[in-house]
């Protein structure tokens, strides 16, 4: 069996060999009813000795790669005056812009205590059916009026987050058309040395595509109130 599998893949391997040779005549020889499988751009193209694939690597060495989220953006999903992100705002797991259709409208600023951010995606789902679902949470130290009036304005309003990264980079959770949904709890803690915190989290799921990354050109105006 394992003579078998080698002479196999050195057939194979001739083969790929004659199609850069004589691709047309090589061609020929394949029977029509699986041409599109080998020579189509789903499958193997021969003449560019290429596949669907990509290849994958971890980031470089001698490089930062520092977990956990620096700053925090909310935008209600009524806010928008067209659907963003939309899949074709997303090339090449990017938006590119140039703009963000919020209008006048500016983007709300969480502060969290430091440590407390993250976000996740995942992609989940049978083959024909994946989709990719996100979530993010963070806490805020107190409780007071201010911060129960600003979680009141979150109350069965979803909405877009843009997160920054500790390298600065920017990323998108969630869209108008599939708004982020926002929860939050509260703990009063039982000692003085407990924390006295609001819990803040949001969720999504349903999107084509990882969270996109914003290009450095666009635009967020931030609320300064």
């Amino acid at each position: 069996m394992k003579s078998l599998r080698i002479i196999g893949s050195i057939v194979f391997g001739l083969f790929l060999l004659a199609n850069l040779v004589a691709p047309v005549e090589v061609q020929g020889l394949v029977p029509p009813s699986v041409h599109d499988f080998v020579f189509g751009p789903e499958g193997v193209t021969m003449g560019m000795a290429t596949v669907s694939l990509s290849n994958m690597s971890r980031k470089e060495r001698q490089k930062a790669n520092l977990g956990g989220i620096a700053k925090l953006y909310l935008l209600a999903a009524s806010d928008f005056t067209a659907d963003w992100p939309a899949a074709a705002d997303v090339v090449a797991g990017s938006i590119a812009g140039p703009t963000i259709p919020c209008g006048a409208k500016t983007w709300a600023v969480v502060t969290f205590d430091i440590g407390t951010c993250r976000v996740k995606s995942d992609r989940k789902g049978k083959l024909g059916y994946q989709n990719v679902g996100v979530s993010g949470e963070c806490k805020m130290a107190g409780y007071d009026a201010t911060q129960i009036t600003a979680l009141e304005k979150t109350f069965n309003e979803g909405g877009v987050a843009i997160v920054v990264y500790k390298d600065g980079t920017r990323v998108v959770y969630g869209s108008s058309n599939e708004p982020l949904e926002f929860e939050d709890s509260t703990d009063s803690g039982a000692k003085a040395d407990d924390q006295l915190a609001i819990d803040f989290k949001f969720k999504g799921d349903g999107y084509a595509f990882h969270p996109p990354l914003l290009a450095p050109a666009v635009t967020v105006a931030l609320s300064t109130t």
